[in-house]
């Protein structure tokens, strides 16, 4: 059965607490309601939805700035430890430059998994850090029998299509599916005649694929 967790701007809202922690948390003084604005910046979104990157300009998601995700770190759903996994993120900064928070197993981001690169030269030179960060084995424990959002990857894509999971959800069953255990033709391939025909966006299947590798 899909979950039913209505996140209906559950992403902004996300934003919004992960920034008041780290304004809370941050040495220098920060302007937490212009922080919570967020910006948008062209440059960056080229730069990374190149790379892979998922961005939620793409997913039509009501933001209140640029965000985007490498979601191949995506945990499972449930592998959580007091709260739902969350994949490495980028914001656009309402006062200037990127801010950064890397994977986490429970959704809760500390001060040494998050940072801040002034420009966009900078954090291009961090992306193959950032790509390649994935949350350490001990700081979340997986189920001995797996849930997952339907039976098969097709089922999946289509609640997701429907409107029934977000991206998170999809992104985190698709990657992290037991493939082996079904018909070749209801495994991976389900997903690959998914993204044929129009079921699942190019980017978030570009990113279940580099999420499997």
């Amino acid at each position: 059965m899909p979950k039913s967790k209505p996140r209906k701007k559950a992403a902004a809202k996300k934003k919004q607490q992960r920034r008041q922690f780290h304004a809370a948390a941050a040495p220098r003084e920060l302007d937490v309601d212009a922080a919570l604005q967020g910006t948008w910046d062209d440059d960056a979104h080229e730069l990374l939805v190149a790379r892979g990157w998922v961005a939620y300009r793409d997913l039509e998601m009501d933001q209140l700035g640029d965000g985007w995700e490498w979601l191949p770190s995506q945990l499972p759903l449930d592998a959580g430890v007091g709260g739902e996994p969350s994949p490495t993120t980028v914001f656009a900064a309402a006062e200037g430059g990127f801010d950064v928070e890397l994977a986490t197993g429970n959704g809760t981001v500390g001060a040494d998994r998050a940072g801040h690169y002034d420009t966009l030269d900078d954090l291009a030179a961090g992306l193959g850090a950032l790509e390649a960060w994935r949350v350490p084995a001990g700081e979340y424990v997986l189920p001995e029998v797996p849930s997952f959002s339907a039976d098969t990857p097709w089922e999946i894509c289509q609640l997701w299509t429907g409107g029934m999971i977000d991206h998170w959800e999809l992104a985190a069953d698709l990657i992290h599916f037991p493939y082996e255990q079904l018909p070749e033709s209801q495994g991976f391939a389900a997903v690959e005649r998914a993204h044929r025909v129009g079921l699942l966006p190019t980017a978030l299947y570009e990113a279940v694929r580099a999420g499997r590798r």
